[in-house]
């Protein structure tokens, strides 16, 4: 089984990633940490077939990780995630073999990308087009869902919200977690929906208000 090593100091999208990818567990195993010194003690532990890390972290930087990759593992690719790279960073990565994913991202075209890079099959997930942010928030909260929902925008913005029993428990866009990412998901208008049900992992609640409220809010805001 191919193991794959994703390193983003990011807590929340960390555990939304590998929440998100286990959806290709039969593929890939996914080992996730916390800092660029964690995935270099794992990378000394345990073989790896691929590397995913984003680039502003602090301590050991993204960079500085690739650089110690080059040096001990060459053959390994690498993804970097950023939001915050330029035309020359790219080509310098592109030149060197790296894989560019810009945030916020899919999650769906990462996993694509994995297994492109993995040498296996695609794997389709199932989607909702077309649709409401606020007419899909009505369906999970009558139908009690516990899910994690991917929502792409046409222009491929994409954040998540977390559910359990119909409620919001969390959500993620940009660099904005909970309250504040739920507010601006809210402003998209007809997105393409990935979602898995049920998630594995216990989330935890960063939302504490009904759905209802914030449907108010975002639109009095």
């Amino acid at each position: 089984m191919d193991k794959v090593l994703i390193v983003d100091d990011d807590e929340q999208l960390l555990l939304i990633l590998t929440e998100i990818l286990r959806k290709y567990r039969n593929k890939f195993e996914v080992v996730p940490v916390n800092s660029g010194f964690a995935a270099i003690s794992a990378l000394r532990r345990e073989k790896f077939s691929l590397l995913i890390t984003d680039l502003v972290m602090e301590g050991i930087n993204g960079l500085v990780l690739l650089s110690y990759m080059t040096k001990n593992f060459p053959k390994v690719p690498c993804i970097v995630m950023t939001g915050h790279g330029t035309p020359e960073l790219q080509e310098r990565l592109e030149k060197e073999g790296r894989r560019l994913i810009r945030k916020p991202f899919s999650v769906t075209e990462l996993g694509e990308l994995i297994l492109s890079i993995l040498g296996k099959e695609q794997i389709l997930l199932g989607t909702m087009n077309g649709v409401s942010v606020t007419g899909f928030l009505k369906l999970v909260e009558t139908e009690a869902m516990t899910c994690i929902c991917e929502i792409q925008a046409l222009d491929g913005r994409t954040g998540y919200l977390v559910f359990e029993g119909g409620d919001l428990y969390n959500a993620a866009y940009g660099k904005f977690n909970g309250r504040r990412a739920a507010l601006e998901l809210f402003k998209f208008d007809r997105v393409k929906i990935r979602f898995r049900n049920p998630p594995k992992k216990k989330f935890p609640r960063k939302i504490q208000c009904s759905i209802e409220e914030l449907l108010n809010e975002a639109e009095t805001g």
